[in-house]
């Protein structure tokens, strides 16, 4: 299992101080090579057994272990030569894809009767592009601009029905949880595309995508990229029609 595979699985095992200590491993990058374990533990004034207990909650032996396979991760994307950011995105964004997850989200689709989705601001355009793509090829699906109608649409959803919810920041107090909460509770199926994190509605969901983007904000308002979820929308429905419409897309 890859490194990237590990966080995505057991991250949200960890609790909002680990959480906190291993958002700062990662954005030290290479220089991580040369930071011991007590300096981490001396950065957030606890012991070493935490940072190692963190590295274990996430599947590896300790910290020395977590860093060996940063690293190698890290000289992966470095051995592809010189990357612009959103190279980068993409290609963390791949090495958090699991197939065998794949494989049950395209099932999910093909099962639904109704595929609604979730999603407010800059997602709404993933979220609209997904849709279409969908309606082109038999499936019921639909996008909402209000978010009231919206959460009235998720109540009265059933257990033949998918719910498909877009956010980067996958927080709790969000109209996108709200009407997955609701949706889940009247039955449906749930599946989220959210920001590489441990996120209140990622744990709400039966299905989890995660893709990197870079958080950006002018003058306090949302301008981060969707590109990341705008590619995993993509190889979800390119994974679909291998599968159910036996279509090669490789071939273009």
């Amino acid at each position: 299992m890859g490194f990237y595979d590990k966080l995505e699985q057991h991250r949200k095992n960890l609790n909002d101080n680990e959480e906190e200590i291993l958002t700062y491993l990662l954005n030290q990058g290479e220089q991580l090579d040369d930071i011991t374990i007590r300096e981490v533990a001396g950065h957030f004034y606890t012991s070493p057994t935490t940072i190692v207990r963190l590295t274990q909650k996430l599947e590896f032996s300790g910290y020395q272990q977590f860093k060996d396979d940063f690293l190698a991760a890290l000289a992966i994307q470095t051995s592809l030569g010189e990357l612009y950011s959103l190279d980068n995105m993409i290609i963390k964004t791949k090495q958090l894809i699991n197939e065998e997850a794949i494989h049950k989200m395209t099932r999910t689709i093909h099962e639904a009767d109704n595929i609604l989705f979730f999603a407010v601001g800059l997602s709404r355009f993933p979220a609209e592009e997904f849709s279409e793509r969908l309606k082109i090829i038999g499936k019921q699906s639909q996008t909402f601009i209000d978010p009231h109608i919206m959460k009235h649409n998720a109540q009265i959803m059933s257990e033949k029905d998918l719910a498909i919810a877009i956010s980067i920041s996958g927080r709790h107090q969000s109209n996108v949880y709200a009407a997955t909460s609701r949706a889940k509770i009247a039955g449906a199926k749930t599946l989220s595309i959210t920001g590489f994190s441990s996120n209140a509605l990622a744990n709400l969901t039966d299905l989890q995508l995660y893709g990197f983007s870079s958080p950006l904000k002018i003058n306090g308002l949302d301008a981060t990229d969707r590109f990341s979820i705008h590619y995993l929308t993509n190889y979800l429905f390119d994974k679909y029609i291998e599968q159910y419409l036996h279509l090669d897309t490789s071939i273009t």
